[in-house]
């Protein structure tokens, strides 16, 4: 018990000095445009005992005593950065194993607590993205289990003895051990809130007595296998404000020149034949004097004289840009997204595109010098899906040219 007992302190120290550091360490590499954010996640699956009572090392029997098991949890989670997150999991299960060369098998069930640091593998040695359809992971983690189990005779099915029930120091007088949690993980990402993850972890113990059998495994083993549905919350989601209007502030249109069938339509020039003057003066005179003497509705509409007019685009013909965000059918307010990103709300532009209202960043000649830009904006605001687009005539391409 004593030695047992140190285990535990030992598991605890780990947990108190591990968590902070990684936690701190995750909070320096946060890039900027990156939220933090919570998230819940129930889970179901397989849970499945590894030690002497078990037929085969690895894959579990169904006859005579059925070793395949079920279990449940729920976690709670916080991600501190594209690679980092911290969660908690309270998890459920029963476990069983034979063993037909030692004639036993037992039964048992398990309430278990632990704590996990998971590290996003793609984002760590690839881009950071937080939009991934699928990314792998890894857990590490610490815990407690709280199980009892019965020891039976599998020929006759007498009960041969137990461990627990009302004399361990855990849960109901459960059993009580520490527990070394690792394995891996794979996230599939619905939209923004919802992801689904299917997970694998194994729960090294500190003792070889829940299964009844001391001898060969020095510590037993058990894998919980499961299916997960998470939702996130406490994370900034930009929205766009229903009834603002479309100013200059939140929406800048461009050009006043128009597109038909697809392409842009010329500058148009109107030309008017200017008025000719009177040939002298005295001739001026005696026009003014005879028009005094008609009535108004005699008089001669007075001509304007009319100069070549000429509108012209108020950009160059042919640009290229950063387009940071798209939103079909409403607009999206640049103060939000200035907020969210970090950028300034004067270099935000927004134009409207095949029903959609796009948001890019800055104007250049050329390609190269956009895309300069682009990796910026994805590496120093953390905005991954940044990409070059062009515009001609103040309308964006379908594709650069």
């Amino acid at each position: 018990m004593l030695i047992k007992n140190r285990y535990l302190l030992r598991l605890f120290l780990l947990t108190v000095i591990l968590f902070p550091v990684i936690s701190l360490q995750a909070q320096e590499i946060v890039p900027k445009g990156f939220t933090p954010y919570w998230q819940i996640n129930i889970n179901s699956g397989t849970s499945l005992f590894f030690g002497d009572i078990k037929e085969n090392p690895i894959i579990p029997i169904s006859k005579n005593n059925n070793e395949w098991r079920l279990g449940g949890g729920l976690i709670v989670g916080y991600q501190l950065s594209h690679v980092f997150g911290l969660r908690g999991q309270a998890l459920y299960g029963q476990l069983a194993g034979t063993k037909t060369k030692l004639d036993r098998y037992f039964e048992g069930d398990y309430i278990e607590f632990n704590l996990n640091t998971t590290i996003n593998l793609n984002n760590m040695f690839g881009k950071k993205r937080s939009d991934r359809l699928v990314s792998a992971y890894l857990l590490v983690g610490v815990g407690i289990t709280n199980y009892n189990s019965t020891f039976y005779n599998l020929s006759t099915g007498t009960k041969i003895g137990y461990i627990g029930f009302g004399y361990g120091s855990g849960i109901k007088g459960r059993t009580l051990e520490g527990i070394f949690t690792g394995g891996v993980g794979v996230n599939f990402r619905l939209n923004n809130r919802l992801n689904i993850n299917f997970e694998t972890a194994n729960r090294i113990m500190n003792s070889d007595e829940m299964d009844g059998w001391v001898k060969n495994f020095k510590y037993d083993v058990y894998n919980y296998t499961s299916l997960g549905l998470s939702y996130k919350f406490g994370r900034k989601k930009i929205k766009s404000v229903r009834g603002t209007p479309v100013t200059h502030q939140n929406l800048r249109e461009v050009s006043p020149v128009r597109r038909e069938s697809g392409k842009a339509k010329k500058p148009c020039t109107v030309e008017m034949q200017p008025v000719m003057p009177p040939a002298t003066s005295n001739a001026s005179k005696m026009e003014a004097r005879a028009e005094k003497q008609l009535t108004p509705m005699q008089k001669p509409q007075k001509q304007i004289s009319q100069t070549r007019v000429t509108t012209t685009p108020p950009r160059p013909i042919l640009e290229y840009r950063v387009q940071i965000r798209a939103k079909y059918g409403q607009p999206i307010s640049i103060a939000l997204l200035s907020r969210k990103y970090g950028l300034s709300q004067n270099e935000i532009r927004g134009d409207k595109h095949n029903g959609y209202y796009i948001y890019t960043i800055g104007s250049y000649q050329t390609y190269e010098q956009a895309r300069t830009r682009r990796d910026t904006i994805r590496s120093r605001f953390g905005i991954s899906d940044a990409f070059v687009v062009a515009f001609k005539n103040g309308y964006r391409l379908d594709k650069l040219p």
